[in-house]
């Protein structure tokens, strides 16, 4: 059997790859880069490589059938005057095909028109629509691939404005080789002005149709607008109790001008358990278990409990979340915790808590809650052991134009939090806590290959002095989130056995550097700056502890995997190690 085997593989398959024709592909005489590289994405010679012909006839055949795929992609571009020259150079034992692309002058256009009627060559005249916004500018490239997305934006805008029936009967670019431009000209049937009518929904099982109603961004009667059905559709979607939501309208209006809605859902399971494992250099091994409903007494209400147990940490929850509570985008949240957390260095801690708040979307880019809040903390094994029960009114606000939650290249987040709190025992005493969080991602490319990100911290505690306050509410810097290398939460000032007895302002910063080697691999140089002090306003005028690292970053399909190794440049040698790795999905901040 062995030896069949090497027979058909010196009978069939070697020769193959002796014979085999190796070659190498340039191409030059264009410069822009998007249209080389859609050159090379349809060329045969680039796709075919791999798998070389046998004869150079061969090779000239799969050379030549490139040509016309070449011209449609540089007329796709708008090069329409441009010519190949395609040669072969025999070179030792490889041949070498030289691509020559004269692309010409890049066509240009000159004018945009769009008619309601083409025989009397009729111009649309809706108000809020006009070629600027279309996307296509007069005098810029004649791409085609931008006159088919405007005749795309052309369909919604004119569905935004009352016209979803709306289509084109025509579309003409119409080239000038005189004066190397063109002229585009649209033919569009807008069809009935219509409005929204009656909604029927398909698929309910066991969701109330109330909720759905609160969902639904539109009213019987009112002007058909595309946006609005976008908008109910994706807060379908967020609320993960769908699987699939699809939204469509009859093909003909009314004797109301008005358009039969249909919503076709299909429910998602909306009980679940999971289970988990993890490890982190920070919590040790650990285990989780979640039992969840989101669909409680039908009415697309959360009812979850989760349990956590980790060297660190051992966390039970129980969240109740009531969906557009009183109004649309606010939800009433009820929370219980009870938690045990042991910070070797810093502290022991039980803390059992209760929170009632309200959770609520301003707009697009601002939300916020606010609440009240009751816990009860039992500090040992730290600078400053006690009890405290603590009543609190903890306040929220976040206004963010970061484009990407895991991967943001662009704008900046504001996160503000104000936090009241009275001890009740052993001090009756108030203070007051606030945090301000300020991130700002520049790009410094256009391809956005290469991100500055930096991030500032704020944080104040009013009203009592550091040793009446529990050592869970007071600033204590080592985390990823303010000083990376350190020891987890013990920067601070220290006491004689060395234990971090806790600050009532810190400030941090952190300076990432953020590039984008491949399309798969990036690198992340960062600097962390931080001091926390006794003081109740933060003072630049004590100690700064300083960081530095590397990160490397692979980005998936569901965002970036990070990692760093930070070192610490102000290493307390009975405290810190002399480098930490963090390890998570998504960027740092």
């Amino acid at each position: 059997m062995q030896f069949l085997r090497k027979i058909i593989f010196l009978a069939f398959i070697l020769p193959i790859g002796i014979f085999a024709l190796n070659y190498d592909v340039k191409f030059t005489g264009l410069k822009e880069r998007n249209t080389l590289a859609s050159i090379k994405r349809v060329s045969n010679l680039v796709i075919l490589q791999e798998r070389p012909p046998k004869t150079i006839n061969a090779l000239r055949f799969r050379a030549n059938s490139d040509t016309d795929e070449i011209l449609k992609v540089l007329h796709f571009y708008g090069f329409y005057d441009a010519k190949i020259d395609i040669d072969l150079e025999e070179n030792k034992n490889i041949v070498l095909v030289n691509v020559l692309i004269m692309p010409g002058v890049r066509y240009t256009i000159k004018d945009v028109k769009i008619y309601t009627d083409c025989t009397d060559k009729k111009e649309m005249d809706i108000a809020g629509i006009s070629i600027k916004d279309l996307d296509l500018k007069i005098n810029s490239a004649l791409i085609t691939q931008n006159i088919l997305n405007a005749e795309k934006k052309l369909i919604f805008l004119l569905s935004n404005k009352g016209y979803p029936l709306a289509k084109v009967e025509k579309r003409e670019v119409i080239i000038d080789q005189t004066h190397k431009n063109a002229f585009i000209e649209w033919c569009v049937d807008i069809g009935s002005f219509s409005l929204f009518g009656d909604t029927k929904i398909n698929g309910l099982k066991s969701i109330d149709k109330s909720f759905i109603d609160k969902k639904i961004k539109w009213q019987q009667g009112q002007k058909y607008d595309s946006r609005k059905v976008i908008e109910t559709q994706q807060n379908l979607l967020k609320t993960n109790l769908f699987s699939s939501v699809a939204i469509l309208h009859e093909d003909k209006i009314d004797e109301k001008d008005e358009l039969e809605m249909n919503l076709k859902l299909v429910e998602s399971l909306h009980k679940y358990i999971s289970t988990g494992v993890s490890y982190a250099t920070i919590d040790g091994f650990g285990v989780s278990l979640s039992w969840a409903n989101r669909n409680f007494r039908s009415q697309g209400e959360l009812l979850a409990i989760d349990a956590n147990v980790a060297q660190r940490l051992i966390l039970g929850v129980a969240t109740y979340k009531k969906p557009d509570f009183m109004r649309i985008d606010q939800n009433y949240i009820i929370r219980s915790e009870a938690s045990r957390e042991k910070i070797p260095a810093s502290y022991l801690a039980f803390i059992y808590s209760m929170e009632n708040r309200i959770d609520r979307k301003f707009s697009k880019r601002i939300n916020g809650s606010f609440g009240f809040r009751a816990e009860y903390n039992e500090i040992t094994h730290s600078a400053n052991n006690g009890n405290f029960f603590l009543l609190s009114l903890p306040a929220f606000l976040k206004f963010s134009s970061a484009n990407n939650l895991l991967n943001p290249t662009h704008g900046q987040t504001i996160i503000y939090r104000a936090q009241p709190f009275k001890n009740t025992i052993n001090s009756s005493k108030y203070f007051f806590k606030q945090t301000l969080i300020y991130n700002l991602y520049i790009p410094l490319e256009k391809n956005r290959n290469f991100i500055l990100a930096i991030r500032m911290t704020l944080g104040s505690i009013f009203g009592a002095n550091v040793f009446d306050l529990p050592l869970t509410k007071l600033f204590l810097g080592g985390s990823d989130d303010d000083l990376r290398g350190y020891k987890y939460r013990t920067v601070s000032p220290l006491d004689g056995n060395n234990d971090p007895i806790g600050g009532r302002s810190a400030i941090y910063f952190s300076f990432e550097p953020r590039i984008r080697l491949t399309e798969k691999i990036g690198l992340v140089p960062f600097t962390d700056l931080g001091v926390v002090s006794f003081k109740e306003v933060p003072s630049v005028n004590e100690k700064w502890f300083k960081s530095v690292g590397i990160g490397f970053r692979y980005f998936s399909f569901f965002g970036p995997i990070r990692l760093d190794v930070a070192f610490p440049l102000d290493r307390r040698r009975a405290i810190d190690p002399s480098f930490k790795i963090y390890v998570s999905v998504g960027q740092t901040f």
